[in-house]
C-alpha cells in the first residue's frame, strides 16, 4: 500500500468516525436536560460538615468563618475568568446591600488570581472593593476542602456556622423565590 493510499485510508476511517458522533451528539442535546440552578443538600455535593475557611482578604489580613457567627453567610467561590462568575455579581452585590441589616454577609471567595487581576476586574466593571468581602484562596486548597464543583458555586451557612446549602451555578436572579427563601428563613430564625 502505497503512502498515499494509506493516508486515503486513515482519512476516511476519521470522517467516518465523525460522522457517528454528530447523531450521538444531536440526540445528547435532544433528549437532555439542562441542570435547574436551586438550593440542594450538602450531600449532593459530599460536603456531611461545615469546611474550615481559612483565606485572607485583599488587604492580607487572614480570614475565618468563625468570626461571623450569629450571622448568615453566603460563600461564593468565584474567578475573573469565569462569565457567569461575573454576570452572578451584581446579584451578590443585591444580596448583600437587600439583607446586611438583617443579618447576612456575602464572602467572595476568588480562585487562585493575583489582586492586581481582581482589581482590574473590579475596576472595569465598576464595582466598589467593599460592596462584599472579597477574599482569596490563593492555592485553591479552600476551594477544594469545600468540595466545590465548578464555578460559580454558593454555599448558604446558618448563625451557628453550619452549612446549610450549595448552589450550583450563576443565581440569575436574587429576587427569586428559589433564592431568597432559603435566605430569609435562615436570617429568621
Amino acid at each position: 500500500m502505497s503512502v498515499i493510499q494509506a493516508l486515503s485510508l486513515r482519512l476516511n476511517q476519521k470522517l467516518t468516525a465523525g460522522y457517528l458522533f454528530i447523531p450521538l451528539f444531536a440526540f445528547c442535546l435532544l433528549f437532555t436536560t439542562p441542570v435547574k440552578s436551586e438550593w440542594r443538600p450538602t450531600q449532593s455535593v459530599g460536603l456531611t460538615t461545615t469546611p474550615p475557611l481559612q483565606v485572607t482578604n485583599l488587604s492580607g489580613k487572614p480570614v475565618e468563618l468563625t468570626s461571623y457567627k450569629g450571622r448568615v453567610v453566603l460563600l461564593n467561590f468565584w474567578a475573573t475568568w469565569c462569565e457567569p462568575c461575573r454576570e452572578e455579581f451584581d446579584e451578590l452585590i443585591h444580596l448583600q446591600e437587600k439583607y446586611k441589616a438583617k443579618g447576612l454577609v456575602v464572602l467572595a471567595v476568588n480562585l487562585a488570581e493575583m489582586k492586581p487581576r481582581i482589581y482590574q476586574y473590579l475596576k472595569s466593571a465598576g464595582i466598589p472593593e467593599n460592596a462584599v468581602e472579597i477574599l482569596r484562596d490563593q492555592n485553591s486548597l479552600t476551594y477544594k476542602t469545600w468540595k466545590a464543583r465548578g464555578l460559580p458555586n454558593t454555599f448558604l451557612i446558618n448563625k451557628a456556622g453550619q452549612v446549610q446549602a450549595v448552589w450550583v451555578g450563576a443565581i440569575e436572579d436574587a429576587d427569586s423565590n428559589a433564592v431568597k427563601l432559603h435566605i430569609e428563613k435562615l436570617i429568621n430564625q
